[in-house]
């Protein structure tokens, strides 16, 4: 399957076909995707979930367990939120001057409403909450929460989130290698791609 969906996935410029023939590739796609789709305003531009769904689908034709994708998936979205709350720490009260939010200023406004509401909580609310899982943890740096408090939010829910985003995606599609033509797996994982893109553009214009 990976050899027929690989044409798909590279004419939509979403996943290099060179890197899905191969376990180590994909594990590298995987952990680069999760890690951009926590990353500060970067999570927002790339549409993560959606090569996420395709990576995921083909995990299992090309033997990775389960637990190896989950474990690659926690360690992506760990050092994502890690790196946005460093930046954050870095820009301290000049994380408004960004270009990005200054275009965008109720992004920050409403994710600092977020982290003020919820405290440590929102780093591990935020993750589950797409407009918002890639800003908070900047956020969170730039009004000098505790180190200490954030590492351990971010501990306990990045492998939460890889294992609700994840899991499911990979065991839809063991299943589907097994009871569905190679036809229907490939209009399965276009149709996760349309339906991951079009809720993101929903969400992005309903600003949280």
């Amino acid at each position: 399957m990976p050899a027929m969906l690989e044409p798909y996935l590279t004419e939509l410029n979403l996943i290099p076909g060179d890197m899905t023939t191969s376990a180590g590739g994909l594990l590298f796609l995987l952990l680069l995707t999760t890690f951009a789709e926590s990353l500060a305003v970067v999570g927002l531009l790339v549409p993560g979930i959606a090569i996420l769904i395709g990576l995921t689908v083909l995990a299992p034709e090309l033997g990775i367990s389960p637990w190896t994708w989950w474990v690659v998936g926690t360690m992506g979205a760990f050092l994502g939120d890690s790196t946005s709350f460093w930046l954050g720490r870095c820009a301290q009260g000049r994380l408004h001057h960004w270009r990005f939010f200054q275009k965008h200023p109720d992004w920050l406004a409403h994710s600092h409403e977020f982290f003020t509401r919820y405290g440590v909580w929102s780093i591990a609310f935020g993750r589950f909450i797409g407009p918002l899982r890639p800003l908070v943890p900047a956020v969170a740096g730039a009004s000098a929460m505790p180190t200490s408090s954030f590492l351990l939010a971010n501990t306990l829910s990045s492998p939460a989130w890889a294992a609700a985003y994840l899991l499911p995606i990979y065991w839809l599609g063991e299943r589907a290698a097994l009871h569905f033509s190679h036809a229907s797996v490939v209009m399965l994982v276009l149709g996760g791609f349309v339906l991951a893109v079009l809720f993101m553009l929903w969400l992005k214009r309903r600003r949280f």
